[in-house]
């Protein structure tokens, strides 16, 4: 077993006060006669009872103000949570940082907030995602807290918005709008293969004769631009939880921004995604459309069309 403060002060007491000597001690406390030595030379040095340093990490207070500050102004920018925020410390400023000491500092500049949901979780997420850009999108319809209906079209593998727009109501017409923005605007690169949707009325018949067929805009739209619509499983949002994660985000940052197209450019252009390593869904959506739009030139190359 190893000395207590309390056994450092009998030994102490022993050796110096009372004439025993380092080997007696030594036995009786089951140490060696060196470490008893040490105890007795350092009261000797500084004239104080040595006590035990306790183990673990060094204290967050050690942490200079610069990297406090570096931590304030890397939230200010990309509003991200203490591990991503502490992930970009270490991999762009080349600074050791514990995540739990980001997430202390934003917490004391109300810049993070305890969630209750996240203790004592023991699994890690498993993401499911399409490879390339385009292969498929997600739509929602959300209501905020100004009671405007918010609708977005996100690309899966990417997390980019695609289009969005707010409502005074949500309907089938707004849908196709913001679907239509973003197949034509992106056709260039390849047509939108996949649409994942819930059971809305927005999107879906849920009136249907006994073939299972109905007459739907949203669903008449997709079958015309030949785009596969998927349904999530009724009652399990879960299936469409990237869209549902970006309505999060649209919550806590709206605000900040004169236009949804001015919070758009910002959630794609600038603020870094923990689940795309800490880039831009910008940057991840050209990455991942980088084999089409090499396929689109060659193939323009072949049939000797202009460039």
């Amino acid at each position: 077993m190893g000395l207590s403060n309390d056994d450092i002060q009998k030994i102490i007491s022993w050796v110096v006060d009372h004439g025993l000597s380092t080997a007696y001690a030594a036995d009786k406390f089951d140490v060696s006669q060196r470490r008893i030595q040490q105890l007795v030379k350092e009261y000797k040095d500084t004239g104080e009872v040595p006590s035990l340093k306790k183990r673990g990490r060094k204290p967050y207070r050690e942490y200079s103000d610069e990297i406090i500050d570096l931590i304030k102004r890397c939230w200010k920018k990309h509003r991200m949570g203490a591990v991503a925020i502490a992930e970009r410390l270490r991999e762009n400023h080349g600074v050791k940082i514990d995540n739990n000491f980001v997430h202390m500092i934003l917490l004391e500049n109300n810049m993070a907030r305890e969630n209750d949901n996240k203790k004592g979780r023991k699994k890690p997420w498993i993401r499911y995602e399409r490879n390339h850009s385009l292969s498929a999108v997600h739509m929602d319809w959300h209501q905020n807290k100004h009671r405007q209906w918010v609708c977005a079209v996100l690309d899966d593998s990417s997390r980019k918005i695609l289009s969005a727009g707010e409502y005074e109501r949500r309907s089938a017409e707004h849908a196709i709008e913001l679907l239509d923005e973003a197949y034509e605007n992106f056709f260039h690169v390849r047509p939108i293969r996949e649409v994942i949707t819930d059971h809305g009325t927005a999107f879906y018949a849920n009136k249907r004769d006994k073939d299972g067929k109905a007459e739907h805009p949203f669903e008449k739209y997709c079958k015309e631009k030949d785009i596969k619509q998927l349904l999530c499983q009724y009652n399990h949002p879960q299936s469409n939880g990237k869209i549902e994660k970006w309505f999060d985000t649209y919550e806590k940052h709206r605000y900040r921004y004169d236009s949804i197209n001015d919070f758009v450019d910002w959630y794609n252009e600038i603020k870094p995604h923990f689940s795309l390593d800490l880039r831009t869904p910008e940057e991840v959506f050209w990455k991942r459309a980088r084999s089409y739009i090499l396929g689109n030139f060659f193939e323009m190359t072949e049939k000797g069309d202009k460039i």
